[in-house]
């Protein structure tokens, strides 16, 4: 069974658990922690945390989402999750420094996973 684990660091706490993470071994770990707080890989950055929001909604497994995934009809997603991804979209844009809004109407539009990633790449 898979857990999930939400952490906050100041900027101290954060550099001594990336160097406890680099000395673990755990390189998966590691990794993903690597790309979740340098961001230095925007499409990838972007990819991870959509399918984290998709995962969060739906239930799915970050793992078994693809980019060719109907929200509907393969993840589950109503209507009304449709119109909730505008919160985890617009945080995503703000990590990345934009200052462009995600709209409600706009993911209501959305049908699938690479159509999300499409819509957050406009706003950057």
């Amino acid at each position: 069974m898979k857990q999930k684990i939400i952490l906050t660091f100041n900027k101290e706490e954060l550099n001594k658990f990336e160097e406890a993470l680099d000395n673990s071994g755990i390189n998966k770990l590691s990794e993903l922690v690597t790309l979740v707080i340098s961001k230095d890989n925007p499409e990838k950055y972007i990819t991870r945390k959509v399918k984290e929001a998709l995962s969060d909604l739906s239930g799915f497994e970050i793992e078994f989402i693809t980019l060719s995934h109907n929200l509907k009809t393969d993840l589950g997603l109503t209507n009304y999750h449709k119109k909730s991804l505008k919160v985890y979209f617009q945080r995503i844009v703000k990590d990345l420094d934009s200052k462009k809004a995600v709209t409600v109407q706009e993911c209501e539009k959305l049908t699938k996973v690479s159509d999300c990633i499409k819509l957050i790449k406009s706003k950057i």
